[in-house]
């Protein structure tokens, strides 16, 4: 039990670090959007990646909150 919960909370920080790059890209997408660039399509993609991985995340957080035991 201690392997699976090892493996999700590495998942876990996994999917944290490519949130964190994913909201910093899209941060610059929005400010090259706002400086009249052409960066539409790339904004939408990487909106869907975010909330893609968002729901990863919450789905991680729900595994190991479930498989954790009180002590």
């Amino acid at each position: 039990m201690e392997r699976v919960k090892s493996i999700l909370h590495r998942r876990l920080e996994v999917v944290k670090k490519r949130k964190e790059l994913l909201l910093l890209e899209e941060a610059k997408l929005v400010r090259m959007a706002k400086q009249k660039k052409d960066v539409a399509i790339k904004l939408a993609k990487v909106k869907s990646e975010k909330l893609a991985i968002m729901s990863e995340e919450a789905k991680l957080l729900r595994a190991i909150k479930q498989n954790s035991f009180p002590y």
